[in-house]
């Protein structure tokens, strides 16, 4: 273990990071060559299906016509510059990635913020044609409206993507009703079916099971008054909020991530002091199911908070959160024991200081990419939302409910926030195949200049076959592994660990391998999965 211990400090005296708690490189390894766009929103995504995540940019913000972004990733390799655009140009504010009709490829909606002279426009959708996306969206909302974020989920639990999108604009005091554009058939309404009783601008909206019954709640956060959540009862999603935070703040971006670890999402929201005073970062607990309508958490320092990220980016089995600021810089703020530092312990090189837009996770280069296979969660008849232990992931290969594989049109998904949504509630059980990374880089959109990727560069601080972390390999790790694949156990922390066959795969073949070196004078535990 000192050998370990010492090859891990070696390595991290080699490359500049500002902590060894967080294994982000202060500087980023990858920027995009374009400017003049006002990037705005970011996603990662396998649009091409070869295994590795593209990088899908909506541009154009408040302050130019300009058309959207893809930048391709080959072999591990992202293009700096675009290798795909929008023929179309837009005010464009975020966007998302979700497969709309069910056929394996991600399509891409994007929220258009504003038209010239400050008048309404619409969201519009860009269907990927077999690996490929149209240049000219296929699909357009038929009313109009200021928005500046879209989500997509299951709100009527049908198995498919429909899209939530944030309307207002606080600016001008625009105030516009919330909405949600229903899935029919793998075609989205062009009308929506769902409008929200409270009219206010909110600048961001994203999916949850707050209350985990088994369908996504669906949270908005409001520019110029408080934080929203419309809670799902399975068959329809209430149109006036019943939780609602007590302050009021000008919210800019929010995300879900269980915090505390205790099987409740917490809400972490962005304030921004432009329109309001303050602007920290701050954290909802959940409460057995309930939100706390008071902050739990904030950071030390407000300013222009404007996005917020949760991942467990230094992989000790906790989520931290990456924030950003305009006009400021990337950070991290760890977690520790289930809260958050109030300082960031990690900060972007002042060389880098950016209008950060929105931040988001995946491994560019699949160096740190795992596959999960057969990891089991009970089911009820009821509930039809399901959370990967590991999130964001990397791809999701099967879903298996009660025995049976479900076909593409059975269900829906999120990798970035780790939901799986099907269309019928399994009786006994459903287990998932997919691959995550330990070593997540970090995307930043930037409304400046260039757009950048922080990479991850984790070590391997464990001992590979020492499923149960206790720094021996041992029979203890034998049953801890039959434990955790036969029995609903937990996983191995971190889960590489529990691969000594280095095949990158956690099966039945690793506990057999480790039986073989441990009593029958087999190969050791192999480090590192090819």
């Amino acid at each position: 273990m000192k050998k370990l211990w010492l090859i891990l400090l070696l390595f991290l005296a080699s490359v500049e990071i500002s902590l060894a708690e967080i294994p982000l490189e202060m500087a980023p390894y990858w920027m995009s060559t374009e400017s003049g766009v006002y990037s705005t929103g970011a996603n990662w995504g396998d649009i091409d299906k070869n295994g590795f995540l593209d990088f899908a940019i909506s541009n154009g913000n408040d302050m130019a016509l300009a058309p959207n972004y893809v930048y391709f990733n080959a072999g591990g390799n992202l293009q700096t510059t675009h290798g795909w655009a929008s023929s179309n140009s837009q005010y464009s504010g975020h966007s998302a990635l979700g497969d709309v009709n069910n056929d394996g490829y991600l399509d891409f909606a994007v929220s258009n913020y504003t038209a010239n002279g400050w008048e309404r426009t619409t969201v519009q959708l860009y269907m990927n044609l077999g690996g490929s996306l149209e240049t000219s969206p296929s699909w357009e909302s038929a009313d109009s409206m200021h928005t500046f974020a879209c989500a997509f989920g299951d709100a009527d639990g049908d198995g498919d993507l429909d899209l939530a999108v944030a309307c207002g604009e606080a600016y001008t005091s625009q105030h516009e009703n919330q909405r949600i554009y229903y899935n029919s058939g793998g075609t989205l309404e062009t009308t929506p079916s769902w409008m929200s009783v409270d009219s206010i601008p909110c600048y961001d909206v994203e999916w949850g099971d707050v209350d985990n019954d088994g369908d996504l709640d669906l949270a908005f956060t409001s520019a110029i008054g408080p934080v929203y959540v419309y809670y799902n009862y399975g068959d329809s999603i209430e149109h006036s909020a019943s939780w609602t935070s007590t302050n009021s703040y000008s919210g800019n971006t929010l995300n879900w991530g269980d915090m505390d670890n205790d099987g409740y999402l917490d809400l972490a929201v962005a304030n921004n002091h432009q329109l309001a005073p303050e602007g920290y970062f701050q954290v909802y607990r959940n409460l057995g199911g309930t939100l706390s309508s008071t902050w739990f958490w904030r950071s030390s320092n407000g300013g222009y908070g404007s996005s917020v990220s949760w991942c467990d980016v230094d992989y000790d089995g906790d989520k931290d959160l990456a924030a950003g600021r305009w006009w400021g810089y990337s950070m991290i703020y760890e977690n520790v024991g289930g809260t958050l530092t109030t300082y960031p312990v990690w900060q972007c090189s002042t060389n880098y200081r950016s209008v950060v837009e929105e931040m988001v996770w995946g491994d560019v280069d699949g160096d740190g990419v795992l596959i999960v296979t057969g990891e089991t969660h009970p089911g009820d008849g009821l509930k039809k939302v399901f959370y990967l232990n590991h999130y964001p992931a990397h791809s999701l290969e099967n879903v298996i409910a009660d025995g049976d594989t479900l076909s593409l049109n059975e269900y829906c998904y999120n990798l970035a926030s780790g939901w799986i949504s099907v269309a019928s509630a399994p009786l006994s059980q459903i287990a998932f195949d997919y691959h995550y990374s330990y070593k997540p880089d970090l995307g930043v959109s930037n409304w400046g200049e260039s757009n950048y990727v922080f990479r991850n560069i984790a070590p391997v601080p464990y001992v590979w076959g020492d499923a149960n972390g206790d720094d021996v390999v041992n029979s203890a790790d034998v049953v801890f592994l039959i434990n955790y694949l036969f029995k609903g156990g937990p996983p191995p922390i971190p889960l590489p660990s529990g691969d000594p066959n280095n095949d990158c795969v956690i099966n039945s073949a690793d506990v057999v391998y480790l039986i073989n070196y441990l009593f029958k004078g087999g190969p050791a535990p192999q480090q590192g999965c090819a």
